[in-house]
């Protein structure tokens, strides 16, 4: 008879009871002991043949003080991954690394959110890189941090975004070289896909010699191919390309007592583009019609080229270019190129203002963090609590101390909506400058007296700052 067998026997020996079976009760209860530990027991593990792990190298890196490595503890059991970002960049800053005891749940957060990658790679060291290597799902934090040099003729062979972030860092190691490898390769790739990452390539170390090369991919059928190579084109102040859109503005548009509109008879005001102005529109259908393909030629010329045609400051020319009926259109290429003004912030607050709904917020998203906070502060004057809310939930992060300080004022001058009366709000306690919130502590708890997380979450922030400024007092 088999165990599984005798164990059955005997349970029903035991249901019947142990006189009726022909024995005792303490000889049935000793049987089903002895047969139920050996029917139902963990197996013993099998013998590992592999050798022992070889103990971890030694590592010269400087682990976080201990008043930082508690913040750390509290934020891992928080499972807060802005703090945690801020965390691992106050400890980057500070050039110290986290202790070897937080190493494996730093690998299991950056496993399950690439997100965090960046910011945990930084902070493991030595030790959390070797970690790394024993567990393939962790493979992704192994390597250091210092690049070899790129095989060009290998990176092709690369999966889609592997191989677009090896091309971008033969760029940087080699612009020229790199340039005229792309250029090569644009000839003979079959796929629309593949020559589409070799123009993305281009945008590292991106300069005026590449021009060439993205002139001749907007002749690309492909619309990929095309709208990557004119959107890197719109970022060189002094192409060919910003010559023909000047040229087009000047031609299509007059100056009137209300502002810039359409020259009739010229170019905008006929239905459809010419050829050579379709080429260098986009071709994703968001430059159709004459509102379109004004922004098109907007998002192609520096925003040096209003300040010139009026002579006048980027104020001033943001607030002419706001007046007219195509202000809109006008103002939505201009953010485009933000980045190339003198001064951007007249420039984003005229467009924020000339936008509405979804497409407010989405421009207030892409905009560099400190302006889009301060673009807020502008225009949110006679915003809701909600709309305030929300578009902050966009800006990000960090906040600079003066735009944390100008947005505070903002919510605490504004009426809490009524499923949020005495709740301070979320997101400025966890983006705003913990510095300038913790000098306001008395402020907010007396504007916001509801205790809540966000408050717990303020608090850690201001330990985690106390943390590392004890570090530095100690070095």
């Amino acid at each position: 008879m088999t165990l599984h067998g005798e164990w059955d026997e005997a349970v029903q020996a035991a249901l019947v009871g142990a006189h009726r079976a022909g024995t005792t009760p303490t000889a049935l209860l000793d049987r089903v002991a002895a047969l139920g530990v050996a029917a139902h027991g963990a197996q013993l593990p099998p013998t590992a043949d592999a050798p022992l792990l070889p103990p971890a190298p030694g590592s010269d890196d400087v682990r976080a003080h201990p008043a930082a490595r508690s913040v750390l503890v509290q934020i891992l059991a928080l499972d807060d991954q802005i703090l945690l970002t801020e965390w691992c960049g106050m400890a980057k800053a500070a050039r110290v690394v986290a202790d070897h005891r937080e190493l494996p749940a730093l690998l299991g957060l950056g496993t399950a959110h690439p997100g965090l990658r960046p910011a945990v790679t930084a902070v493991l060291g030595a030790r959390g890189r070797w970690l790394a290597g024993i567990r393939p799902a962790w493979s992704w934090a192994a390597t250091g941090a210092t690049p070899e040099e790129v095989d060009l003729d290998e990176a092709l062979d690369l999966p889609g975004t592997s191989r677009l972030a090896a091309l971008r860092r033969a760029r940087n190691q080699d612009p020229a070289k790199t340039r005229e490898f792309l250029a090569a390769q644009f000839e003979v790739q079959r796929r629309a896909t593949d020559r589409q990452v070799l123009i993305s390539a281009l945008e590292a170390n991106l300069g005026p010699d590449d021009e060439p090369l993205l002139e001749r991919a907007l002749d690309d059928r492909a619309i990929g191919v095309h709208d990557e190579a004119l959107r890197l084109l719109r970022t060189l102040p002094t192409s060919n390309l910003a010559e023909r859109a000047a040229e087009r503005l000047h031609r299509g548009l007059w100056l009137t007592a209300d502002g810039f509109d359409v020259q009739s008879e010229e170019l905008w005001a006929d239905s459809a583009p010419e050829p050579d102005e379709a080429r260098d529109l986009m071709k994703d259908g968001s430059e159709t019609g004459v509102a379109g393909r004004i922004r098109g030629a907007a998002a192609s010329v520096p925003p040096q080229h209003w300040t010139s045609r009026l002579d006048i400051d980027d104020e001033g020319a943001a607030a002419e270019l706001a007046r007219g009926p195509w202000a809109s259109a006008l103002l939505r290429g201009v953010t485009q190129n933000l980045k190339l003004a003198d001064d951007a912030r007249p420039w984003a607050v005229a467009a924020t203002r000339s936008l509405t709904g979804m497409e407010q917020l989405e421009m207030l998203g892409g905009l560099p963090a400190d302006l889009a906070a301060r673009t807020v502060v502008e225009v949110s004057r006679q915003w809701n609590y909600d709309l305030l809310d929300h578009a902050c939930s966009q800006l990000p992060a960090p906040w600079s101390a003066r735009a944390t300080a100008d947005l505070l004022d903002r919510y605490a001058g504004m009426r809490d909506p009524r499923w949020r009366a005495g709740r301070p709000p979320a997101v400025l306690l966890a983006r705003g400058d913990a510095e300038v919130l913790g000098a306001n502590w008395a402020r907010i708890t007396e504007r916001w007296p509801e205790h809540t997380l966000e408050l717990d979450v303020l608090r850690l922030r201001m330990q985690l700052r106390e943390a590392f400024n004890q570090r530095e007092e100690v070095q």
